[in-house]
């Protein structure tokens, strides 16, 4: 009887706990609550501003700042997984920073680099901790370049750091810049709208493919450690599936600002419902890219869990496809 009672009991925890993420909405203000670091930035507000390269001191700090340059441009050519010394392989695939941190990270609404040094340590919900610099950078290694974690205390890594310090000079602890993160693309549709990928296709066939290859396959440039000239979409030698632009909604976001090229925030060629409906059809099951290790860890508290946040098998389709209001908490 008691060996009844327990396994109707685990039973029960197993259903529980297959619907639980969908009990628990995401809950933007505790984001806001969590980033509170005890100091409010009270100046004016502050333009995006590209310091002039001249400024860059020629010493030895300037030589990190250019090195951390060209490894934003060049990541492959440095770190990527077909350079010849094997114990530089860091990244696992031949895409470079800027592939989404555009033109080296200096280009607003595509999450640049411009006053980024003076905003860590800061909150992360998808690790639910407080995590530097460093470990954001790192963030990026495995799962956008699909790789492992450079040396804390690397030259490479140094050298990132220096080129966004550079980058950020001259603006004040907690401030905001205007275009330095992704801008929010029309939070009411994707509530309660559904993405269609049929009518992706036809988006990325009419906009991207002639870059990003029919297969978003990507054009590759000749030559090892060489990178391509447009990254690939999907497949092995893309990010992986714990990236944020695996995320729809982070994606959409990207693109709608940037895609196709000469795409500007304030001059967008895409709609809001073409650039959902791409990146729902960029990032759809069928389109197969390497998998993030442990990416059922991410977002351990599920209050802070992003809406597009998906793993197959595990969490409805709805958080690849949409609508995503059933599981965002509306804060009255």
């Amino acid at each position: 009887m008691k060996k009844i009672v327990t396994i109707t009991i685990l039973s029960l925890f197993a259903v529980s706990s297959l619907f639980a993420d969908e009990v628990v909405k995401f809950d933007k203000s505790l984001i806001k609550e969590r980033n509170n670091i005890g100091y409010k930035y009270e100046g004016p507000k502050i333009e995006w501003k590209v310091p002039d390269e001249s400024t860059i001191p020629n010493n030895q700090f300037g030589d990190l700042i250019k090195y951390g340059k060209e490894l934003v441009v060049h990541t492959y050519k440095y770190i990527g997984p077909e350079v010849e010394d094997k114990n530089m392989r860091y990244a696992g695939n031949n895409l470079s920073c800027q592939s989404c941190h555009l033109d080296a990270g200096t280009k607003t609404y595509s999450a640049g680099f411009v006053g980024v040094f003076g905003n860590f340590p800061q909150y992360r919900p998808r690790e639910n901790t407080i995590g530097t610099l460093a470990d954001r950078i790192n963030g990026c290694m495995e799962r956008s370049m699909n790789g492992k974690p450079l040396p804390v205390d690397s030259k490479e890594m140094k050298a990132f750091e220096a080129y966004m310090y550079w980058l950020s000079q001259g603006i004040p602890v907690g401030a905001k810049v205007e275009g330095a993160s992704l801008a929010e693309v029309n939070r009411k549709m994707i509530q309660t709208t559904k993405a269609d990928t049929a009518k992706g296709k036809v988006v990325y066939d009419t906009h991207c493919a002639s870059c990003h290859g029919s297969n978003g396959e990507g054009i590759k440039n000749e030559g090892k450690a060489n990178g391509y000239m447009y990254p690939p979409l999907w497949g092995d030698d893309s990010y992986n599936k714990g990236a944020g632009m695996y995320r729809t909604l982070k994606a959409m976001d990207f693109i709608k600002a940037n895609m196709p090229l000469g795409a500007t925030h304030e001059n967008p060629i895409l709609t809001d419902e073409e650039a959902y409906n791409v990146a729902a059809f960029m990032n759809m099951n069928e389109h197969k890219r390497p998998e993030k290790v442990n990416r059922e860890k991410d977002f351990p508290d599920a209050a802070v869990k992003a809406p597009d946040a998906y793993i197959e098998g595990k969490d409805p389709i709805e958080r690849k496809v949409g609508p995503f209001g059933q599981f965002i908490k509306t804060n009255k």
